[in-house]
């Protein structure tokens, strides 16, 4: 059974969050097939203190990571930048469930509304974001990066 978990990345586990990779390789790189490695996400965040760096654990097991910026004049706005779950995780079915705990988590914390950006190439990330009742917003001006949107985050998965 799986147990979802998040924690905020910290001195504990930073390196362990930099090592996880999409790859199918197992080897992290700076331009990942999809997004860009973790380590550059979590560098990027030093810059920007509205984003907020969040591990995801499995039964104790870390497996993913996520990132997401919530400005302080639009707190009920939240954008996920970054999503990934790590090669040897995926097709497990443990990605939509995180997915599915994270949107929960920022709705208890008071965000009604979730915008997601995706690779435009990212048929899988597209999926998911369908599949957790996300509508497909617009491209944005540099084409490679399709938004979506949830009104709210969805009660049907609620427990």
């Amino acid at each position: 059974m799986s147990m979802i978990r998040i924690k905020e990345v910290n001195a504990q586990n930073i390196l362990d969050v930099c090592k996880l990779t999409a790859n199918h390789s197992g080897i992290g790189s700076a331009m990942e097939e999809y997004p860009c490695c973790n380590a550059v996400a979590i560098a990027e965040a030093k810059y920007y203190p509205e984003m907020h760096l969040n591990a995801i654990y499995n039964n104790n097991v870390l497996i993913g990571f996520f990132m997401y910026r919530r400005a302080e004049n639009q707190a009920d706005t939240a954008t996920i930048s970054r999503f990934m779950i790590d090669y040897n995780f995926q097709h497990k079915g443990l990605g939509e469930k995180a997915f599915e705990y994270i949107l929960r988590g920022l709705k208890i914390q008071g965000v009604k509304k979730v915008i997601l950006m995706t690779d435009s190439a990212n048929e899988i990330a597209e999926k998911l974001c369908l599949s957790c009742g996300f509508q497909f917003a617009r491209k944005t001006d540099n084409k490679a990066c399709l938004l979506y949107t949830s009104p709210s985050p969805r009660d049907a998965h609620e427990s």
